[in-house]
């Protein structure tokens, strides 16, 4: 009798765990999946038009060390639109074939329709409610159409994700031009009225690299969107922020030329710096002081010139295109540098009155009253200098 009751327990105890361990029965094969990468936004015509850069699996995965393939990996781009980007999204839905997943995206790219105090925060709040949304993915603007920028492939039939678009951090740390932005970064300074938001701008460009002599689009960053205090966003191109990269602390290298009355005596690679923005109040007026020093190394050194002559030209380079590029921001009403927001961790009730909340820029020309800029050259590569 106790042998037939414990078989019972033992049979009871094993449909107990049956019952309770059922597997996952909502789970999706990863074949029956399309991996959303990157989301485009745009608004026209009073609707928000949303596209989706979608990936196979084989898409995502490496199925060697090298991560090629034979042929260029498909890329697939949804379109809807709707008069909210809820709307849109599921209208999307309706023609899509596979289950989608949205934990992966790693790139939303906003059209330039889109940057605009009201539109831009209807995309936070859409994001921000979305319960698969990341607050790391990596935002950019865009001026280019969002079908050709999401289209795009890699280079060597590598997976898509092998761009500047997915992964800006190799490009930026070879050439620290205009960091690459997190979605939270841009949310938070978007929402602090005393800060400058920045948004770098993706384009394509067809020129700097050729495919067995034929043309093929390749991202590149072609400037920056700046917020003008509250308004729409105000673009800049790279030769109008020809010195902004030289006051953003977390720059690691930047080439600049060294030339002088037409001669180019050499080249530097700039990088490692150490800046202090500091405002200086006198009653209600304010200015601001600012020093920066850099490390340098001597990469290209084509004519003689002494140490102390390179450094100064060096320094005098520096700051004119630090000026030039602030006097561009001006121009637009944008607050390049930040200075603003220097202000109002000092004296936050003063920045109240003088921006009156945020409103007004308070920048003038003259805002700037000292610029102190220091650069010294410890590395001059595999040969010694001779003076």
């Amino acid at each position: 009798m106790s042998r037939i009751l414990h078989r019972w327990l033992l049979g009871m105890l094993s449909l107990s765990l049956c019952l309770m361990t059922t597997g996952c029965w909502s789970a999706y094969e990863i074949q029956q999946v399309d991996y959303a990468k990157a989301i485009g936004i745009e608004y026209k015509d009073g609707m928000y038009h949303i596209y989706v850069q979608t990936l196979d699996f084989s898409s995502i995965a490496k199925t060697d060390n090298s991560g090629k393939t034979a042929e260029s990996p498909p890329i697939w781009v949804g379109h809807a639109q709707g008069k909210t980007m809820s709307l849109a999204m599921n209208e999307l839905w309706r023609a899509s074939q596979l289950h989608i997943a949205w934990g992966h995206v790693t790139a939303i790219v906003m059209a330039e329709s889109v940057l605009n105090n009201r539109h831009i925060q209807d995309v936070f709040d859409m994001l921000g409610r979305f319960p698969e949304a990341r607050y790391t993915t990596w935002v950019y603007g865009t001026r280019e159409p969002l079908l050709d920028i999401l289209s795009t492939a890699s280079i060597y039939n590598l997976s898509p994700l092998d761009s500047i678009l997915h992964n800006p951090l190799p490009s930026y740390l070879e050439n620290s031009l205009f960091a690459p932005v997190l979605s939270f970064e841009l949310i938070a300074k978007h929402n602090d009225p005393a800060t400058t938001t920045y948004l770098p701008v993706i384009a394509l460009n067809k020129d700097l690299w050729l495919q067995n002599k034929k043309e093929h689009d390749l991202f590149l960053i072609e400037g920056a969107y700046f917020e003008r205090m509250g308004e729409k966003f105000n673009f800049l191109s790279r030769d109008e922020l020809s010195g902004y990269h030289w006051l953003i602390k977390g720059m690691r290298r930047a080439p600049l030329l060294v030339q002088k009355n037409g001669v180019i005596y050499g080249a530097l690679s700039v990088g490692l710096p150490t800046i202090k923005i500091e405002p200086i109040i006198r009653g209600e007026k304010v200015t601001f002081r600012i020093d920066a020093k850099y490390l340098t190394a001597l990469y290209e050194y084509l004519v003689p010139m002494t140490y102390d002559e390179m450094t100064r030209v060096s320094e005098d380079t520096l700051k004119e295109q630090i000026m030039k590029t602030y006097r561009n921001g001006l121009k637009r009403g944008v607050d390049v540098y930040g200075l603003q927001e220097k202000l109002y961790r000092k004296n936050p009730k003063l920045w109240h009155k003088l921006s009156g909340n945020g409103e007004n820029l308070i920048l003038t020309e003259d805002s700037i009253e000292t610029l102190n800029i220091h650069l010294t050259i410890p590395y001059t590569g595999k040969y010694k200098r001779k003076v």
